[in-house]
């Protein structure tokens, strides 16, 4: 009997020291049981600036829990005028006035609505979103997650890039924790944050499908410089402007585009490019670019066989504007640029980011390959110009003329091509979303007569767009195309 009492006693003790043991295991390892961790609410707290989510839930509940509360609606209103006559203001448009019509157009003002998304960066009350979101916006009115409602003013706007900062005053303002855009990899968790289709507050959840994303067709318009992050988190229209998060509750992006054709491709502007501008635009109101003065152009397979090139390392240089930094180091068009500013050049996109990287004024050295040989020629660089600011309006098609880049037939560039004319002015570039755009122009035509004036070569074409400087209706060019000619009516604005 006393062993017996003895067996049990000591079988009682074991069980209490592993139960003791197991306490305090948990205890100095952090494993509470669920049941604890619930109540405890572990996802609000944040060690080493991560979000930490509760045991059993979703990681993704706490990187919206610590997100949600900065992310803001933006709804606008644009003030439109269209005309009541709609086929007098066709005929003017193509043809002036026509007999018997009124010279005064009779308008009629029309409020345009408009909501998107956008994220609290700054304690202050420094708002990141899309420069599509707030682009001639008459008013705009930002809502907190917790339905606090604000008059927002605009900081700065770069439609280059397709980012603006704006502004509300207030108290105890939320605010996101940004990442490292350049760290992210492919396959990596991506959370979209945003109100889509008025959707307040909506989460969905993806992965980086791809990084630097360029030349993309973007409806609206597509920013000068890009360098998309893509993904399959379902962004939807409402979601320009919201913050694009890594599983660490960071955000590493602005959701700007969608692919309404397919299913699953978003795109979003990298934060650490968000930043840059956001600085400048915080600091300047606008953004300053290094301005060289060429048309660069991508190397294909087929065009360095063509123009007898060995490899397709680094931007073609199509043309050269006169009187620019460019001209002055000595460039020109057939020039293969290598290197610029110790940076090797891998293509025209990233060139442009390059060149538009470095502060006006600064000398760099570019090293380029010309007839076989290497040379190193030094630029001065210039500002860009015609950068847009929110204090000044847009230049104009007319300044860009019609968005178009020319080059003369004997050009190193196409003077291989089996040309149908002997005059002209050869178009290497049409600016997508201009006029020029707009009207169907394409790389490959030759522009043969401005109106009346018929073209013989790049100077005749520069004269006749003096000639047209601040035209407002359509001008009528005669483009050939292949073996044929087509009139062409290319209206500013």
């Amino acid at each position: 009997m006393r062993g017996s009492n003895g067996w049990m006693t000591g079988s009682v003790f074991l069980v209490l020291a592993g139960v003791l043991g197991g306490i305090i295991i948990t205890t100095s390892s952090n494993l509470a049981p669920v049941s604890g961790a619930r109540e405890s609410r572990l996802s609000d707290v944040s060690v080493r600036g991560l979000a930490v989510a509760v045991v059993g839930e979703s990681p993704f509940v706490a990187v919206a829990e610590e997100v949600m509360p900065a992310v803001v609606s933006v709804d606008t209103k644009r003030t439109i005028r269209r005309s009541v006559d709609p086929f007098n203001d066709m005929f003017r448009r193509f043809f002036g006035e026509a007999p018997g019509r009124t010279s005064e157009p009779d308008y009629k003002e029309y409020e345009i609505p408009g909501s998107a998304s956008g994220f609290i960066f700054d304690g202050s009350g420094y708002i990141l979103t899309n420069n599509h979101v707030v682009e001639g916006a008459d008013e705009i009115v930002v809502t907190l997650h917790d339905g606090r409602e604000f008059s927002a003013a605009v900081v700065g706007e770069d439609p280059s890039t397709d980012i603006a900062v704006i502004k509300i005053e207030g108290d105890e303002l939320p605010f996101v924790r940004l990442g490292d855009s350049d760290r992210i990899k492919v396959g990596s968790w991506a959370i979209a944050i945003g109100n889509p289709l008025d959707l307040e507050g909506t989460v969905t959840v993806g992965v980086v499908s791809a990084v630097g994303r360029v030349d993309l067709q973007i409806h609206g318009g597509a920013p000068i410089y890009q360098d998309f992050i893509q993904t399959d988190a379902s962004i939807n229209f409402g979601n320009s402007g919201g913050p694009l998060c890594n599983v660490m509750g960071e955000v590493i992006g602005i959701n700007a585009a969608t692919n309404a054709a397919a299913e699953g491709i978003g795109f979003a502007i990298p934060i650490n490019l968000a930043s840059e501008v956001a600085a400048a635009l915080m600091a300047e109101g606008r953004v300053v670019r290094g301005y060289l003065g060429i048309v660069p152009q991508d190397i294909t397979n087929d065009l360095a066989e063509a123009i007898g090139l060995k490899s397709t390392d680094g931007v073609l240089v199509a043309s050269v504007e006169l009187g620019t930094p460019a001209a002055d180091a000595g460039l020109e068009a057939g020039d293969v640029v290598r290197s610029f500013a110790g940076i090797t050049i891998e293509g025209a996109t990233q060139f442009r980011r390059v060149v538009a990287g470095v502060v006006p004024g600064k000398k760099v050295e570019i090293e380029i390959v010309r007839a076989g040989r290497t040379k190193t020629l030094a630029a001065k660089l210039a500002e860009r110009p015609g950068e847009e600011t929110a204090s000044t309006e847009e230049p104009t098609d007319e300044q860009r003329w019609f968005g178009l880049e020319v080059v003369n037939l004997d050009n190193p560039l196409v003077n291989h091509l089996d040309i149908e004319t002997d005059h002209g002015a050869f178009i290497v570039a049409v600016e997508r979303g201009s006029a020029g755009a707009r009207a169907g122009l394409e790389i490959g035509d030759v522009v043969v007569r401005i109106g009346s004036t018929d073209i013989e070569d790049v100077a005749e074409y520069c004269e006749a767009m003096e000639k047209h400087q601040g035209d407002d209706k359509a001008l009528a060019l005669v483009v050939q195309r292949g073996s044929h000619t087509y009139f062409v009516a290319v209206k500013p604005g």
